[in-house]
């Protein structure tokens, strides 16, 4: 049984440093990017191929609402 994990998740909006925490199996670089956005409040647009999977188009998207600087580390 895979338990959930606990990442640390630090972002910049429009150069105010957020932290959060964020329980999951696994975190990726894309993770993080999608969710310092859904933290952010960042849209994420409904036709828009800005997810996990996408990860250029993802960050370009964030960078352009002003998110910047996702850093993530997991928690002991």
């Amino acid at each position: 049984m895979n338990l959930p994990r606990h990442f640390e998740i630090r972002y910049r909006l429009k150069n105010t440093q957020h932290v959060f925490i964020q329980p999951d199996l696994h975190m990726t670089d894309a993770d993080a990017w999608y969710y310092a956005c859904l933290h952010a409040g960042v849209g994420l647009l409904y036709e828009m191929d800005c997810d996990q999977q996408n990860y250029g188009a993802l960050s370009s998207h964030a960078q352009s609402a002003g998110l910047t600087q996702v850093r993530w580390e997991e928690l002991p």
